[in-house]
């Protein structure tokens, strides 16, 4: 039974699989801590080394959380002064994109947790209750209308879903783990950082949640 109900959750989800690689947030309740990592999402299989080295620590929130923050050789660790969802903002300066004449500025969220219904950053993934699995995408606290979503599951796998008028998404976590769920919103307001002028503005989110029920995605086929 627990194969055929396996075989019929992959059929349904028509999903495919992940090979780019992700930055990613995890949080620890029990130790009040969260740590940032670079690699295959899908695998659990992090980056080290020189490559690592290049992922900037960045900013946390909501502000005066991080206590302490460590480096190691393939994660961030960010200590907590409580019990809270977390989210690290990263930064890169402006630049053209290949083939382009467009300067864009491209701000990254990382984000773990799922227990508050306020965003804590500009462009946030928020539940619509604690720990629910339908969520809310806003930015600036205005809801992102008809886009997408893309989550990650433990099991390696990937699915869209759709947003809304309200800006509002459900996402299925049948297999226990960590799923990975990941938007993007394109502001086109120009500006400038650092004395370097911009076309636009990109943002991108990954907000790591954990599901603890649900069927072991180790199961034997």
């Amino acid at each position: 039974m627990k194969k055929l109900v396996y075989s019929m959750l992959l059929l349904s989800l028509a999903v495919v699989s992940v090979n780019a690689h992700e930055i990613w947030l995890e949080l620890d309740e029990k130790k009040n801590e969260a740590k940032l990592f670079f690699g295959d999402f899908d695998g659990k299989q992090t980056e080290s080394g020189e490559k690592f080295a290049r992922i900037k620590e960045g900013v946390s929130y909501p502000a005066d959380l991080v206590k302490d923050v460590k480096r190691d050789d393939n994660s961030i660790t960010y200590t907590l002064s409580k019990k809270s969802d977390i989210a690290v903002v990263r930064t890169s300066e402006p630049r053209k994109a290949r083939n382009s004449e467009i300067v864009a500025y491209k701000i990254a969220y990382n984000k773990a947790g799922r227990t508050s219904t306020e965003a804590i950053v500009d462009f946030d993934i928020v539940p619509v209750a604690k720990d629910s699995n339908s969520f809310k995408l806003l930015f600036k606290n205005e809801p992102v209308k008809k886009s997408k979503v893309t989550v990650i599951s433990p099991t390696g796998w990937e699915k869209t879903f759709e947003l809304d008028d309200n800006g509002e998404f459900t996402i299925h976590t049948p297999w226990i783990g960590k799923y990975l769920i990941q938007a993007s919103f394109e502001d086109e307001t120009k500006g400038e950082v650092d004395g370097k002028t911009f076309d636009k503005t990109i943002h991108s989110i990954s907000h790591t949640i954990d599901v603890n029920q649900g069927l072991p995605w180790n199961t034997k086929k």
